[in-house]
Parts: structure tokens; C-alpha cells; sequence
């Protein structure tokens, strides 16, 4: 289910970032072949390239029925808390002098 589609049926969601792309960890592999999969897979990969996607957020996307929102928070603060002291650093507004 897509962020678009979340809005859509009304349904809550929440985003909350994890890590970062890496350009060595997230490269695709050699044998890699995105004509095995399905349209919108392959629209989504096209556009893939971890050299220049290196450093950007890489998220959950947590999403519930109607009038959930507590719920929503909760599991997106047991994921925030689950990741300790590796959790996502978010930029300060020093970082953009």
C-alpha cells in the first residue's frame, strides 16, 4: 500500500525514517534482473542507483484503520525505541549553514 492510497481510504499512517542509503551495502547485486518482476517493481528499480542515493533516509511507512492514530504512534515509538542508540540521526538546522 502506497502513502497515496493510505490517504485515499482515510486510513492513519505514519513515517518514521530508519537508516540511510549506502552505496556499498545497498548496491544492486551483478546478477540482479528486474524484468522478473512486476510493473510497478520494475518502474521502482529503473530509478534505483545507490552511488547516487548514497546518504538519503531510508523509512517505515506504519499504517492503520480509521481513527487509529494512537495505535499508529504506539508502533511507531516501540520501532523508534527498538533501534537504541542506532536510530535515525535527523539533521539539525545547524547542518544547513
Amino acid at each position: 500500500m502506497t502513502a497515496a492510497h493510505s490517504l485515499q481510504l482515510d486510513y492513519t499512517a505514519g513515517v518514521l525514517p530508519i537508516t540511510h542509503v549506502d552505496k556499498t551495502l545497498d548496491q544492486l547485486p551483478a546478477s540482479f534482473d528486474a524484468k522478473k518482476l512486476n510493473r510497478v517493481a520494475r518502474g521502482a528499480y529503473k530509478h534505483y542507483d545507490a552511488q547516487r542515493m548514497h546518504g538519503l533516509p531510508v523509512g517505515v511507512q506504519v499504517v492503520g484503520r480509521r481513527m487509529e492514530e494512537e495505535k499508529v504512534l504506539a508502533v511507531m515509538k516501540r520501532l523508534d525505541d527498538a533501534l537504541g542508540d542506532d536510530r535515525y540521526q535527523l539533521m539539525s538546522l545547524d547542518d544547513l549553514d
